[in-house]
């Protein structure tokens, strides 16, 4: 089978329901692609609002709302974050890129991901500064092998 899609309509505690018609994760042989995660929370609001320097964003807390939310949707799929292999960030202010990057490094190293940093002009809601977007290489079990 070329692509099959992986549902899950599960949510974690911090997941909200997609604002559109998508699947988090889509499976395309042996690889999964997950759709861009923010740190929107299961109750519609966004991790980390007025909780950074002078009532701004917390990119820190963000970033790590958004990486475990990766984490959370390829263990669904049943990878884990070491099957990344390739991450797209997406910031809204170039100027929180260490804050973001400082979280970043916490979960990945040299041997992780590639990744590309884009910086744009807005997301979704005006409280999300960062969203990630990840394809992970997670084999599919040969038949007879679980």
């Amino acid at each position: 089978m070329i692509s099959q899609k992986i549902t899950n309509n599960q949510t974690t505690n911090n997941q909200a329901k997609p604002l559109g018609k998508y699947p988090y994760v889509k499976r395309a042989g042996d690889y999964l692609f997950l759709s861009g995660m923010s740190a929107r929370l299961a109750d519609g609001s966004i991790a980390g609002s007025g909780a950074g320097p002078d009532g701004g964003h917390d990119i820190q807390l963000q970033t790590r709302i958004v990486i475990e939310k990766i984490r959370d949707a390829l263990q669904g799929a049943g990878a884990d974050l070491s099957a990344c292999v390739a991450i797209t960030s997406y910031l809204v202010n170039m100027q929180d890129f260490d804050g973001y990057n400082a979280v970043y490094g916490q979960y990945f190293d040299y041997q992780g991901p590639t990744r590309t940093t884009v910086a744009v002009h807005q997301l979704p809601h005006p409280d999300m500064v960062v969203e990630l977007t990840a394809i992970a290489y997670h084999p599919l079990a040969a038949p007879g092998q679980g």
